[in-house]
C-alpha cells in the first residue's frame, strides 16, 4: 500500500513539475517576444478569448502602434526577467497561475519634450497604481519606467493544451472579459 501511495505521489509531482518547467519556459518565450518587439509572437501566445473580438494580425498591429510610432517608441530594459510563480491552481478544470515580476522599460519621445509636458506625463504615468517608480532621463528625451506587472497562464484543451497569456494592464480593457472576475476572485486578483 506504501508503493502505490508513493508511486501516485511520484507521478503527481512529477506532473506538477514538468507543467511548472513548461510554464517557466513559456512565460520566458512571451516575455523574449515583448523584449524583442515579436508582436506576432506575443499575439501567439495570449489567451484565445483575446481573439473573440478581435484578430491576431490587429493586435499585433496595435502592439506595433503602441511599441513605435512617429511621437514615442517604448522598449524594455533587461532582456531577462525574475519571474515569481504563484501556484498552479485549477479551477473549473483548468490551470491558473498568476506571475508576478518587476518591469522596467523605457518610453523614448521624437520630440523634446518640455519642463510642462515632463511634468504632465509624469503625473499621468503615476496614475497608474502599478508603477513603482518613473523618471525623465533628460539626456535619452525618454521616462524611465519601473511598474509590477501581473500575467496570469491559463492552461486547458481551449488553449490547446499549452499555457496562454493574459495580461492585467490598463491599456488592455478585455481583462475581465477574459478572465472572469470570480476566478480572479479565486486567484487573489
Amino acid at each position: 500500500m506504501k508503493n502505490i501511495v508513493y508511486l501516485f505521489l511520484l507521478v503527481f509531482l512529477n506532473g506538477y513539475s514538468q507543467t511548472l518547467e513548461q510554464l517557466k519556459i513559456e512565460t520566458k518565450t512571451f516575455y523574449d517576444a515583448h523584449y524583442n518587439m515579436d508582436f506576432d509572437g506575443i499575439a501567439t501566445l495570449y489567451h484565445p478569448g483575446y481573439f473573440e473580438k478581435i484578430t491576431k494580425e490587429e493586435i499585433a498591429a496595435k502592439l506595433d502602434e503602441q511599441f513605435q510610432n512617429d511621437k514615442t517608441g517604448i522598449r524594455f530594459v533587461f532582456p531577462t526577467m525574475n519571474f515569481s510563480f504563484g501556484t498552479i491552481q485549477e479551477i473549473e478544470g483548468k490551470k491558473y497561475c498568476v506571475i508576478s515580476f518587476k518591469n522596467t522599460y523605457r518610453v523614448n519621445f521624437i520630440d523634446k519634450l518640455s519642463d510642462a509636458e515632463i511634468q504632465k506625463n509624469i503625473a499621468s504615468i503615476q496614475t497608474n497604481p502599478k508603477i513603482k517608480s518613473v523618471k525623465y532621463e533628460a539626456k535619452r528625451n525618454s521616462f524611465f519606467i519601473e511598474e509590477n506587472v501581473i500575467w496570469v497562464a491559463v492552461f486547458h484543451s481551449s488553449t490547446m493544451d499549452k499555457w496562454k497569456f493574459i495580461e492585467q494592464n490598463s491599456k488592455f480593457r478585455s481583462f475581465d472579459e477574459v478572465l472572469a472576475p470570480e476566478i480572479q476572485k479565486q486567484l487573489g486578483l
